[in-house]
């Protein structure tokens, strides 16, 4: 047992990863940071029997405790806030069930916190190269390379989405501060993003530190790839709800045009995404960002509260498309869709 209460407590919410979760829980247990000063949260977010089972297995090996919370399935959101409820440490680290540390995650992390509880630490989250990578993969690493390479600048300005959950630090007393995450988000997507505003807007500091690496073993099947995008658009018009004020950098966070929703054309689509996903190409590429921008619509008009809200969404959309809204951040985000997905 622990003499004293622990400098940092690791929140990580599983859901269906126990392999992976196995991989993150024995990273944790190779840090130089010193165990004496580290406890582990892991909240099962539903029933998830092999991720208890990997669990225990792990916690019997473990030199610091680790703390099983269980919930009924209610998304990262709930789970992270149960986590950070019942931790005890005075800085919270958030990781993914997916996310493999290095040996001095922790030690990078828990040095920029030092003597100060106003800082945001965001660590390096490369995406793990497959020998044998299948274009839905290949595309999504490729991209989140240039956020991180865009992050690590020193000429980066800190938004709100740098947030990422994944692999990122936060006094606990400044979340509880600011009402931890917003259990509005119930679905995937933006709620890390939505916290981060509240964070920035309490005016904490965010730190970028590259050297606090976790790999991201992604595994998402290419189907739940491009289906994931209604869950996003539902969340989108719940964070323009809540902060109207930045309606325009919000609806550019996905810089899809309106694709209506036209259910035999999307299956369509994704039989030739499937068919395609292990070469990619052109063709791959504009049948992709097609099914994407089909889902991601519906979910906005799913999560609308009528169809003058969901048209408003949709002018603003084709605006911002048009002129970037004379946001550099914006226009930038705008030409990197065109060159990702030619549109």
């Amino acid at each position: 047992m622990m003499s004293a209460a622990p400098e940092i407590s690791v929140v990580i919410p599983t859901c269906g990863r126990a392999d992976t979760l196995r991989d993150v829980l024995g990273s944790l247990f190779h840090q130089t940071f010193d165990p004496e000063k580290v406890e582990i949260c892991v909240i099962l977010d539903g029933e998830a029997p092999q991720a208890a089972a990997v669990v225990a297995e792990q916690a019997d090996r473990a030199t610091r405790p680790v703390l099983t919370i269980r919930q009924p399935r209610s998304g990262q959101g709930i789970a992270r806030n149960h986590g950070i409820r019942r931790a005890t440490g005075r800085i919270i680290l958030m990781l993914d069930d997916d996310i493999v540390c290095v040996p001095d995650l922790l030690s990078q992390h828990a040095r920029h916190h030092e003597g100060r509880d106003d800082r945001v630490v965001t660590g390096a989250l490369p995406v793990e190269k497959l020998d044998l990578e299948p274009a839905h993969q290949r595309d999504l690493r490729r991209w989140w390379d240039g956020e991180m390479e865009e992050r690590a600048s020193p000429h980066h300005q800190p938004s709100f989405r740098d947030f990422a959950t994944g692999n990122v630090s936060v006094p606990r007393s400044r979340l509880v501060e600011v009402g931890g995450f917003d259990a509005d988000f119930t679905g995937y997507g933006r709620e890390d993003y939505e916290l981060g505003y509240r964070l920035l807007r309490a005016g904490l500091h965010f730190v970028h530190e590259p050297r606090a690496i976790g790999l991201h073993r992604y595994r998402k099947a290419p189907i739940e790839w491009l289906r994931q995008w209604a869950a996003m658009g539902r969340a989108d018009v719940i964070f323009v709800r809540k902060h109207p004020e930045i309606t325009a950098e919000i609806m550019s966070l996905s810089l899809f045009p309106h694709i209506p929703w036209n259910s035999a054309a999307v299956a369509a689509a994704e039989r030739v995404v499937l068919r395609l996903n292990t070469r990619g190409g052109k063709v791959w590429r504009r049948v992709a960002a097609f099914a994407m921008a089909a889902h991601y619509w519906r979910g906005v008009r799913e999560a609308a509260r009528d169809s003058v809200e969901f048209r408003s969404l949709v002018q603003l959309r084709t605006e911002i498309r048009r002129s970037g809204r004379g946001n550099k951040g914006i226009a930038k985000r705008i030409l990197n869709m065109r060159r990702r997905f030619g549109l």
